[in-house]
């Protein structure tokens, strides 16, 4: 028999004895690890060794650690070719998000006892919160203008899946009802609407800015909620959504929705809406601006009907009142509903209420849409605002230095006036002009003189002889001078 032939022999010999040993232990129920120190026993024992002092040596304490080292290793080169294949394969790598902060900020207004307090609650509360909305109804205008943020209410949410923080804010108003001149009240609305506007202006040209704006709250109005009356759409209701949708984009909602049946409901949302394409008032030119939403977003809020049509206006129910029983469930609802003697109108029913859809388009579909729109219409609104004090300041000179002399001139010269004292005098005041004034009206009354004492009465002239008489004074020059 030849080496190679005895070796391959053995080497047969000894893999049957290994696998008899082991379909040995296996088939007796034995664990992998007991199956290692029976082998290691047998050794023991044919070496008269022993075992005990084996298996409680450093050789058998190490096993466990090998074997859990062994493991982490195959799972950090497994989780090491995961990362591979999605850095390497044929998809680009998705990147880590980080939180950011999204600002929205909605602008209700409307006539008094609407129920616009009422709604911000109904749009913003979830199941046992109480939300604390600060009530514009009885805040007088000056106390609005001095500090409007006495009437804002602010929610904020986070986004898990795109690691987004929303600050939703909603901004309430006075009524307008209890002004005699609504224009007042429209100037006062439009006034706030610039300030917040000229407030990021100041943020974004500011020379010490140490922070991203990004992370500063943003003032600036997104969308404004007009609450219309019930029953009777009045000329002076569609004049100031005119006048306020050339700042601010209208979401015209129809308030009160229960006080009329479903046939009244249904014509007055058309007659709205008609109203809003072609107003017939007098002063009033062309549609109002309300808010566009896309019909993919109007079909994902559940408005499939209206997908076709420019933003409807909502006919909504709101309440302070809420199902208690709804809001006690393993997991609760926030149903606010109005009950009454003949039944229970549901403001998030859509049945009853469009308030549901609208809740779905401010907080959900349509915010990235809104965002959008604030940033084009606050572009267009930077670009007018640098351009216009550039604009008045030459039209100004020009008017100045070229058209006023001109016309004066002209006049001069239809008159039969001297052109050159004419011309004189215009260079003269226009240079006074472009110095400006040289001093106040305080540093003028300083360089004036004290003023002198009374002098004593001097005594009564003398009678002149008529020889003596002064000679007749000449004629006056005749001119303009």
């Amino acid at each position: 028999m030849t080496a190679g032939s005895m070796y391959g022999t053995m080497t047969s010999a000894f893999s049957a004895s290994r696998n008899a040993r082991t379909s040995e232990v296996l088939t007796e129920g034995a664990n992998p690890m007991q199956s290692l120190d029976m082998g290691s026993k047998r050794q023991s024992a044919a070496d008269g060794g022993d075992y005990d002092g084996y298996v409680n040596g450093d050789m058998a304490s190490r096993r466990p650690d090998r074997l859990n080292s062994m493991t982490s290793a195959s799972g950090r080169m497994y989780d090491s070719r995961v990362n591979q294949q999605a850095l390497l394969g044929p998809r680009r790598p998705r990147p880590h998000k980080i939180w950011k902060k999204k600002f929205i900020k909605v602008l209700i207004v409307g006539d008094s006892g609407l129920g616009k307090t009422t709604l911000v609650k109904t749009l913003l509360s979830t199941p046992g919160e109480r939300l604390q909305v600060h009530d514009g109804t009885y805040t007088p205008a000056d106390q609005f203008v001095k500090d409007p943020d006495s009437l804002c209410s602010t929610v904020t949410w986070k986004d898990e899946e795109d690691r987004v923080i929303w600050v939703y804010r909603i901004q309430d108003t006075p009524g307008y009802g209890d002004d005699l001149d609504i224009m007042n009240h429209i100037n006062m609305i439009n006034g706030h609407i610039n300030a917040c506007n000229e407030k990021w202006l100041s943020l974004e040209s500011a020379r010490d800015r140490s922070q991203d704006l990004t992370e500063v709250e943003d003032p600036r109005i997104d969308v404004c909620l007009f609450c219309v009356p019930p029953h009777r759409l009045r000329p002076i209701d569609i004049r100031y959504m005119y006048e306020l949708g050339k700042a601010v984009p209208i979401i015209p909602v129809i308030t009160k929705a229960d006080t009329m049946t479903i046939r009244e409901a249904q014509n007055y949302k058309q007659e709205v809406f008609s109203r809003l394409q072609n107003p017939n008032v007098h002063g009033v030119r062309g549609k109002i601006n309300t808010f566009r939403f896309d019909k993919e977003t109007l079909e994902r809020a559940g408005m499939g009907d209206a997908a076709g049509s420019n933003t409807p206006p909502f006919l909504v129910i709101a309440s302070n009142d809420i199902n208690e029983e709804m809001n006690q469930m393993e997991v609760p609802v926030f149903w606010p509903e109005r009950r009454y003697p003949w039944g229970t109108a549901q403001a998030f029913n859509p049945d009853h209420s469009d308030l549901l859809h609208l809740r779905a388009l401010l907080l959900k579909e349509a915010l990235e849409d809104i965002c959008k729109d604030k940033r084009t219409r606050y572009e267009t609104w930077r670009k007018h605002r640098l351009a216009g004090p550039r604009f008045g300041t030459r039209l100004k000179r020009f008017a100045l230095t070229t058209v006023l002399p001109v016309a004066l001139a002209l006049y001069a010269a239809q008159r039969g006036i001297d052109v050159k004292q004419v011309r004189d005098k215009i260079s003269s005041a226009s240079k006074h002009l472009r110095r400006g004034s040289k001093g106040s009206k305080k540093q003028q009354e300083q360089q004036q003189p004290a003023a002198a004492p009374e002098p004593a009465p001097l005594p009564e002239p003398e009678p002149v002889p008529a020889a003596a008489a002064a000679p007749a004074p000449a004629p006056a020059k005749k001119g303009w001078w």
